[in-house]
């Protein structure tokens, strides 16, 4: 399940919609229209994940998971 912008926000210590949208290398129109409550699309968590692994990578698997 994809994180909200409110909670990619926060993780990153941002405020501003233009602050994010900077992050992630898109236009700050990108976020016209879209409420904080709102699911962030794949897209974006790929580039997330890409500038920040640490807190938008996958999660990693359990050892229970890996020896099934």
């Amino acid at each position: 399940m994809n994180p909200t912008i409110a909670d990619a926000k926060a993780a990153l210590g941002i405020e501003t919609n233009a602050e994010f949208a900077r992050f992630l290398g898109l236009p700050k129109q990108s976020l016209t229209g879209r409420a904080d409550t709102d699911q962030m699309p794949d897209a974006w968590c790929w580039r997330a994940a890409k500038k920040r692994p640490d807190l938008f990578g996958p999660a990693a698997e359990s050892s229970a998971e890996a020896v099934a």
